[in-house]
């Protein structure tokens, strides 16, 4: 469905996006970044408010650990403005982007770059020194922050930003108490459970935390961005079900990089064997740096695609600071003092801010090494690269994948996890108005009320008859039945909801009144555990959540419509239009009279002719049948499952 439309595309701008950050040089990947966003939004409603905000929350996290450049400024300014284009021209999202309060920090973030782009363009004019630049920018983000605060206070009378959706609430406070009735009511809200992460994620969940740690140690914008993944993911899964979907991507990822980095480990001695150059010589000993990249090696930052170039620019802008600034006398004699290579996200040495902290304090902290572990560290390196390392290394790889493949188990839960991946993938095929289930003697029963309840609304209704029935049916009345459904699982306006909730939890008289001006039917269903029986408190709280009368103040979690302890209806849901369409038998005036104009029955059998007796989730089906204006001839304590389609009769009929 949308969702699985809309994982592709989220992981396909995730990456862009982070190809775009990758190198200075590698911008132009925003565009289709912002494209890909843009996408995203249009296949799910959820879509863009994640991708904007991971997103704008890595970009601002660029900027804190002092990697902000030209570079990541354009990436993101390109992503920021395409996508949101793009966005605005999906019709229920609009300008939500720049009005929404979930989806206003992204634009902050963006409207500060464009400070910070300013900044370091008068840094180049003036040649600010780092003391100078700190002060300037300070000043700078200070009159942006002035200027923001002014906008808001003029703004937010005019009524300019929409609140926070109740969805966006429930990822931060306990589940039924976001106060909206509607969002607390749906149960893929509620937190999930242990389980739920061992059946979705299974097999991988296991090395996810191992493929983070080997990531310590390339620590680049992609990394920061697999930190900031996993933290959210595994934090707002635990506030909604349903977000369990998005850590998908992040564990699978997670354990493919301890898998390549296993494999790594496994083929390099071999590779050394046939002539790769090791990634830790006595060469690159004399000629490394007085200052390691953040990888503590400078040798692989020579290596790197691109260094080179971007290398040779950064030392002749740090020829010119040097000028102004004395260099730093390095404390170890023994290591020759050269300008620092570059990495691979940067673009020049910046004066000031979180990058020059970041490069003192490990100045500082390689500093206060003792030089004899560095010693004893530099003769470990050089022999694990030796050919008597090769060997011992290429013999543990050997015996390692004998280990795995044999008695370590491995296989047999690959195996298990790939049967697992295809049972998961079939039940959540499955179609949900057909299902199979067994009864107590282990026979198999297709359930197909469902199908055969819409198919009889296609057939004898109007083809333009409208139908009220509870949200959850909507998609299925107007695709199935192929008519007009009052609402649907896309219906985003509350007060269109609790309408529905207030009208199908009130008196039938009252509930007449208005479904005569709405619908032509209304359809309800009975007889299973998530019936509309079942539903029906909630569907009083929602509606009393808009229409404070109709429980009342004094109630307004609606206690009074509910059931009691011995399953007797309170006398407000005994008196309700749907306790009385579901069970009329249990109602004294549950029939309706049609010269008194309030609703008739018209009532379409979703049975087959005989059904046997079973008990299918907890309640007993009745043998009987049913047709056009026949009710059940039994009925169970609960009523057996049927549609019930009744239909407002005018008073003048």
């Amino acid at each position: 469905d949308n969702e699985a439309v809309a994982v592709a595309a989220i992981v396909c701008t995730f990456w862009l996006w982070l190809r775009s950050v990758r190198t200075p040089s590698s911008w132009p990947y925003g565009v289709f970044a912002g494209a890909s966003y843009a996408y995203a939004a249009a296949a799910w409603g959820g879509g863009p408010i994640f991708v904007l905000n991971m997103v704008g929350v890595h970009a601002l996290m660029l900027v804190v650990l002092g990697r902000f450049s030209t570079g990541v400024h354009k990436a993101y300014t390109l992503f920021w403005v395409i996508g949101t284009a793009g966005a605005i021209q999906i019709p229920v999202i609009g300008w939500q982007p720049i009005r929404s309060l979930e989806q206003l920090g992204p634009a902050l973030v963006c409207l500060g770059y464009q400070v910070l782009c300013f900044c370091d363009m008068v840094r180049r004019y003036k040649k600010m020194d780092a003391r100078e630049f700190v002060r300037f920018r300070v000043q700078a983000v200070g009159v942006l922050i002035g200027c923001v605060l002014v906008v808001a206070m003029l703004l937010y009378p005019t009524g300019y930003f929409g609140p926070l959706s109740s969805r966006i609430r429930g990822l931060f406070v306990k589940h039924t108490k976001t106060g909206n009735p509607l969002v607390d009511s749906v149960a893929e809200h509620q937190p999930a459970s242990a389980g739920m992460y061992t059946s979705y994620l299974n097999l991988p969940l296991d090395f996810a935390l191992l493929g983070g740690i080997v990531s310590c140690w390339k620590r680049n914008n992609g990394f920061y961005f697999l930190v900031l993944y996993g933290f959210i993911a595994q934090h707002f899964a635990g506030k909604m079900s349903r977000l369990v979907l998005i850590c998908g991507p992040i564990v699978a990822v997670s354990c493919a990089i301890w898998c390549g980095f296993l494999l790594d480990q496994l083929l390099e001695p071999f590779l050394l064997f046939l002539g790769k150059k090791p990634g830790y010589t006595v060469e690159d000993e004399e000629e490394q740096p007085t200052e390691s990249d953040s990888n503590g090696n400078a040798t692989a930052a020579k290596e790197k695609a691109g260094a080179k170039a971007v290398a040779a620019k950064g030392k002749a802008k740090a020829t010119k600071d040097s000028a102004k600034t004395p260099p730093k006398v390095a404390k170890k004699s023994s290591r020759k003092a050269e300008a620092r290579v570059l990495e691979e996200w940067e673009e020049e040495e910046r004066p000031g801010g979180a990058a020059q902290f970041k490069k003192a304090l490990k100045n500082g902290i390689k500093e206060a090494i003792p030089e004899d572990f560095q010693q004893q560290y530099s003769d470990f390196r050089k022999m694990f690269d030796s050919t008597k390392g090769m060997t011992i290394r290429a013999v543990v790889a050997v015996a390692f994948v004998m280990y795995t493949l044999t008695i370590g188990g491995t296989i047999p839960r690959i195996v298990t996890f790939v049967r697992h991946c295809d049972n998961v993938a079939q039940s959540l095929s499955n179609p949900q108005v057909v299902y199979s289930v067994r009864d107590r003697t282990g026979k198999t029963h297709i359930i197909d009320d469902y199908l055969k309840g819409y198919q009889w609304i296609d057939q004898n209704t109007p083809k333009d008859a409208r139908v009220m029935a509870w949200w959850d049916y909507g998609y299925q009345i107007t695709g199935i039945a192929k008519r007009t459904s009052i609402a649907d699982g896309n219906t985003w306006n509350h007060e269109h909801i609790a309408t529905l909730g207030r009208t199908l939890t009130s008196p039938e008289k009252k509930a007449w009144n208005v479904i005569r001006h709405m619908a032509d039917y209304v359809l309800v269903w009975a007889g299973g555990g998530g019936d509309d029986l079942a539903k029906s408190p909630h569907l009083a709280r929602i509606g009393n959540s808009v229409f404070p009368d109709h429980c009342g103040d004094d109630d307004p979690k609606c206690n009074k419509f509910s059931f009691y302890s011995d399953n007797t209806p309170t006398p407000m849901m005994a008196k309700s239009l749907l306790y009385k369409q579901l069970c009329p038998t249990h109602a004294s005036d549950a029939r309706a009279d049609r010269r008194s104009g309030e609703p008739g029955l018209v009532q379409g059998g979703a049975h087959d002719p005989e059904r046997i007796d079973a008990r299918l989730q907890g309640h007993e089906y009745i043998r009987g049948k049913q047709g056009m204006g026949q009710g059940p001839q039994e009925q169970s304590v609960r009523c057996p499952r049927q549609l019930v389609l009744r239909r407002p009769v005018p008073s003048s009929s």
